[in-house]
């Protein structure tokens, strides 16, 4: 994956971050524009805005399908961040 996809990722993670931060509901509404300009602020120049629109809504199809967010279609549903993390593998060696 590409270092500008990478950063759009973590720019719609960052954008649900903050709206919740701020006491906003994070949606389709609100998200995309959002990530749209922390992508164009972390990018510093190398991205312009329609390319950012376009590795944010990328980005956005790829988390949704790896089930990284939840990110309903319904434009005033929530958008969470899912945090899954694998359980610690149990160690057999402690008999």
């Amino acid at each position: 994956m590409e270092y500008l996809d990478r950063l759009a990722e973590e720019s719609v993670k960052d954008a649900i971050a903050k709206l919740v931060a701020d006491g906003k509901r994070p949606n389709s509404q609100s998200v995309p524009p959002e990530a749209r300009r922390l992508l164009l602020q972390k990018g510093r120049g190398r991205v312009s805005q329609a390319d950012a629109d376009k590795r944010v809504q990328q980005a956005i199809q790829r988390m949704k399908d790896r089930k990284e967010i939840k990110a309903p279609n319904a434009p005033y549903n929530d958008w969470a961040v899912i945090d899954y993390r694998r359980p610690a593998p149990a160690d057999s060696s402690s008999s």
